[in-house]
């Protein structure tokens, strides 16, 4: 040692002595009084603080003999462990720790090492007869004072001959029983892991084969429960992941294939040394053959391990399980099987931050060991055709957790280029079978049509609108939330799935099955068929982005696109839902879409044959099936290069159009059909009416041919009463460029129009000049009777031309619109339905007739003669049984009166008896219906007959007029609702109405009600009369 090493020893020797000398003499002087035991701690912790600080240095100055010095005084505190307290105890331990640390760690006598692996297990352990509570501190410094001394042997000269000396096996065998149980029953994580950082140490120290085959059962047996999953002793993550690394070194040292070698390979050992029969007592080949059988049950244990979710777990399970198949690839040959499916069940990306992953794979293992990949092999299959049966349990993660094992074992398969066609085969019938056995549980079909096509649905009407978003198909296999983990899995294991020709083999094979099944393998097969080529056709996607299409895909995939396709157009176009389940439908959705997404702009031909289709399906009662179709037209739209999906529509309605028509012209009567010509007026407007007049023409004859079904002429009218109220609302309804004919008034003029009319016809005289006044004709008699004679015996008409008299020339009136005329005929030919027995159709055709009248009554010439056509069927529902029928009719007659006005008042006056009749009956009703307990009030049949009277009759006066005596019974049937009514006293004052007659019924009532507020006058000679009677 140098100058400066020996002055730093004597620094820490002066440091040192007066606390150890001061430690001395308190243990000799102890008595085991509390003040001597709190002086034993006080200085007890400064010699520890002296260690910790002075002691932990690299230089070597704190060597062995300072440590012997200060282990002195702790020795001789020792001999009286059992009167100290639990916290001196602790610092002692505290300061061997430190002392094997850094004073003894390379070289420890080894008669005081054997002492203080004695001691050092009596203190962790206690007595081995008793079972002593210890405290958790103590024994975990123990067995961190363990670890430094099993270091400190390992590195001193002899001192791992030493562990095995026949004198220190006893010792040595407690002090690895102490350790076990530490490890498997330590109160703590932090005691468990200082438990197995000693078991790790001593197995390292220990050199002798002989010693740890004796050790070995025992270690193995408490690293296995320390590992295996359990519910009353849960591990921390790092335990596990530290036990895993502990029982990986306890293997490979003990049964690597270099240490096994000698005695797998000799079927007798020769005796001939004293040695050889020493070796031969534990390890021995029969010895190897038990421990490898008890091993792989151990080892069926620990691999459990690939179900904890911990981080870090897997992965440590994952490199423990491929060192073993590295280092004791022969010597555990049983557990080769149960290792590599492990390996295969864990995902080797979960390694590949890992530094280990870089050195050895499994494939790299399989690729030196052909062995690994036959049991590869074997492992894959027997997954595959145990999927079906695993796919029948409730247990989602369980499903979820075998289809990413068949991930990972077909990724593995395709790396080691060991493709099997018995291995394909199975792998498509399996998961064909275990998708029917998921469809085989689901529901019945039935159950899930129950909602009805709404037009007016959000769903429906967004399709107008363009919004910049992602458009996803909703799932249809494994549709649950529940299940979308197990769904994930399987559609990555379908597009993942070996090399792309394996992808195309497998949707040739499903496709070829599809032809003849049924039921849901034909589901199952259908869809994997789609799955595999879509998979197929993105495997070239970034080839795709520099070539044409058609140069990445092959002849093959393209033939088996194109039979897909057509497939998919056969059950859109003759499908139905009872033909072919739903989902085949759906999924024949999900094919078109896929293609045009493909195919971009390049798709748009094709649209002919599936757009109306696709469209069709919008009116399906299943509402699952009506959003996949929606979904399907958003991605057609922007494949296609349209703005939105109703300019998508637009842009084809002439395919639609003639798609409908087709249908109905040959009595292809579908409720889709009508329903998808309602949701295009919904989409497009009046834009789609100038395409429907063959449409209409084609609905009648329908109706004509299907009057007897109530359903389906409700279903053709609804959508005749769609046509109507988008009509209604087209700016090309009406003629911009000819004015508006107004209708004959006929009723007399007041005074007022009387005055206008002379001021403004008055001749203004400086406008005209001066002519005096003739006194003789311009021409004589004879001469006007020689001009009408010529003119009589003319043979032709061409003469008076040529004499400059050409005939007279009617101005043909501009023609009516193609909407106006379609909305004409609608409601033309309506009528004839109006007595059809369902009081709902009647109540619709009503409606119909008071929708299109605004809109027809622009063009009075056209207008007036429908309304003096339709007007006998519209007026006899006024006495139809059906109380919502009537209160509809009342409705549709006023808002006739309201559009002919003065046209309508010779009819009128024929009805008015009748009318009147059931306004004074109504008015006796609804009082009746008003009164008493119960009654329903305004809501009541009889209360909602009379407010449509009264609204008629209000119509009537205001628009059309009637005599004076009439009004009169107007005003006396409707009584006290004129003056408590504004809107009415308002319709009844109008210039067809009587202003007079309304302010003196007010004025006898009071408006409101109130009191009289006029009194008769008084003059000498006269009597007035009292109009307030």
């Amino acid at each position: 040692m140098d100058n400066g090493g020996r002055s730093a020893r004597n620094e820490l020797f002066q440091l040192l002595k007066p606390r150890c000398v001061e430690l001395t003499q308190l243990a000799l002087r102890d008595d085991g009084s509390p003040n001597s035991t709190k002086s034993l701690v006080t200085t007890t912790s400064q010699v520890l603080v002296i260690l910790e600080k002075h002691c932990k240095r690299p230089d070597g100055a704190f060597d062995e003999k300072l440590a012997e010095y200060v282990f002195f005084p702790l020795s001789q505190m020792l001999k009286k462990k059992k009167k100290y307290t639990d916290h001196l105890a602790e610092l002692i331990v505290k300061c061997i720790r430190v002392l094997l640390d850094s004073g003894w760690s390379r070289k420890i006598p080894l008669g005081l090492a054997s002492q203080l692996l004695i001691l050092l297990a009596f203190i962790v352990g206690g007595p081995p007869d008793e079972k002593q509570l210890i405290p958790e501190e103590i024994v975990s410094e123990g067995y961190g004072a363990l670890v430094a001394l099993f270091d400190a042997m390992a590195l001193t000269p002899g001192g791992s001959a030493a562990l095995v000396e026949s004198a220190t096996v006893p010792a040595l065998g407690h002090c690895m029983t102490v350790i076990l149980e530490g490890i498997t029953d330590g109160p703590s994580a932090q005691v468990q892991l200082q438990a197995l950082a000693a078991l790790d140490s001593a197995w390292r120290s220990i050199k002798d084969s002989q010693a740890l085959a004796t050790f070995l059962p025992g270690t193995i047996s408490g690293l296995t429960k320390t590992l295996m999953p359990a519910t009353t002793a849960r591990r921390s993550r790092r335990t596990l992941i530290n036990a895993l690394e502990v029982l990986e070194r306890v293997l490979s040292s003990t049964l690597s294939d270099i240490h096994t070698s000698g005695i797998r390979n000799t079927v007798k050992i020769p005796k001939s040394t004293a040695e050889s029969e020493i070796n031969q007592k534990v390890f021995t080949p029969a010895w190897l053959k038990a421990t490898t059988a008890q091993i792989k049950l151990a080892l069926s244990n620990v691999v459990r391990l690939r179900k904890n979710d911990g981080p870090g777990v897997r992965q440590a399970l994952n490199r423990f399980c491929l060192r073993i198949l590295d280092e004791c690839h022969e010597t555990l040959f049983e557990s080769t099987s149960l290792l590599v499916e492990t390996c295969m069940a864990l995902d080797e990306d979960e390694i590949k931050d890992d530094f280990f992953a870089e050195k050895t794979t499994l494939t790299d293992l399989a690729i030196i060991h052909p062995d690994i990949g036959e049991l590869v092999k074997t492992t894959s299959y027997n997954w595959v055709t145990s999927l079906p049966r695993l796919m029948q349990s409730n247990d989602e993660a369980a499903k979820s957790e075998a289809i990413e094992r068949l991930q990972r074992a077909s990724r593995l398969v395709k790396n080691l280029g060991i493709d099997s066609a018995v291995l394909e085969d199975a792998l498509g019938s399996s998961l064909r079978d275990s998708i029917t056995l998921t469809l085989e549980s689901l529901p019945s079909s039935a159950g899930l049509q129950e909602a009805e096509f709404n037009p007016n649905s959000q769903a429906v009407t967004s399709l107008v609108k363009h919004e910049n978003q992602e458009i996803q198909f909703r799932p249809i296999i494994m549709a649950e939330e529940s299940q979308k983990k197990t769904r994930q899995s399987l559609v990555g294991l379908v597009t993942n799935l070996g090399s792309r020709e394996a992808q195309l083999k497998l949707g040739g094979e499903m496709l070829e099955y599809v032809q003849n099944a049924s039921g849901p393998s034909l589901v199952a097969a259908y869809w994997l068929s789609f799955q595999s080529l879509q998979a197929a056709a993105n495997a070239n996607k970034e080839m795709d982005e520099f070539f044409e299409t058609a140069l990445t895909l092959s002849d093959e995939q393209e033939a088996m696109d194109e039979e897909l396709m057509a497939y998919s157009q056969l059950i859109l176009a003759n499908g139905s839902e009872e033909q072919y389940d739903w989902l085949m439908q759906a999924i024949a959705l999900e094919v078109v879409a896929d293609r045009a997404m493909r195919l971009k702009k390049k798709f748009r031909p094709e649209l002919i044959d599936t757009l109306y289709p696709i469209v069709q399906l919008l009116g399906s009662p299943n509402d699952r099936l009506r959003d996949h179709a929606i979904s399907c037209l958003f991605l057609l739209s922007d494949s296609c290069g349209y703005g939105s999906a109703s300019e998508l529509i637009v842009d084809n309605v002439d395919y639609m159009v003639n798609s409908i028509s087709l249908r109905l012209n040959t009595f292809d009567i579908s409720p889709q059909t009508p329903q998808v010509l309602v949701m295009m007026l919904h989409l497009t407007g009046p834009s789609l009416l100038l395409y429907l007049d063959d449409v209409v023409g084609s609905i009648f004859a329908a109706l004509d041919n299907f009057h007897g079904y109530q359903n389906l002429v409700d279903t053709l009218f609804t959508v005749l009463d769609e046509i109507v109220k988008v009509g209604s609302t087209s700016n090309q309804l009406q003629i911009t460029d000819t004015p508006d004919e107004p209708i004959m008034d006929k009723s007399p003029p007041t005074i007022s129009q009387l005055i206008t009319l002379l001021s403004t016809s008055s001749i203004d005289e400086e406008s005209l000049p001066y002519e005096p006044t003739p006194h003789q004709p311009w021409k004589s008699a004879a001469t006007l009777l020689d001009e009408a004679e010529a003119r009589t015996n003319s043979p032709s008409s061409s003469d008076n031309e040529e004499e400059g008299f050409p005939p007279a020339q009617e101005l043909e009136p501009a023609k009516p619109t193609k909407i106006h005329t379609l909305l004409k005929n609608i409601t033309s030919l309506s009528q004839h339905y109006l007595t059809s027995p369902s009081p709902h159709l009647r109540t619709k055709l009503l409606s119909l007739i008071a929708t299109a009248s605004p809109g027809l009554a622009g063009l009075q010439r056209t207008f007036l003669p429908l309304i003096n056509e339709i007007w006998p069927v519209v007026v006899n529902l006024l006495h139809d049984d059906s109380a919502y029928v009537v209160v509809t009719a009342m409705s549709t007659i006023a808002t006739l009166a309201e559009q002919a006005g003065e046209f309508l008042r010779g009819r009128i006056s024929m009805e008015w008896i009748s009318l009147m009749g059931y306004a004074r009956q109504f008015k006796i009703q609804a009082k009746k219906a008003g009164a008493g307990a119960g009654s329903r009030g305004v809501f009541s049949e009889a209360s909602r007959k009379w407010e449509g009277m009264i609204q008629l009759l209000c119509k009537v006066v205001e628009f059309v007029g009637v005599a004076d005596e009439e009004f009169d019974e107007v005003v006396e049937v409707l009584g006290s609702v004129v003056w408590e009514r504004e809107s009415v006293r308002a319709a009844l004052s109008e210039e067809r109405g009587n202003r007079d007659a309304v302010w003196l019924v007010c004025l006898r009532k009071g408006v409101g009600g109130g009191e009289k507020r006029w009194e008769t006058p008084t003059m000498d000679g006269y009597k007035f009369v009292d109009v307030l009677g």
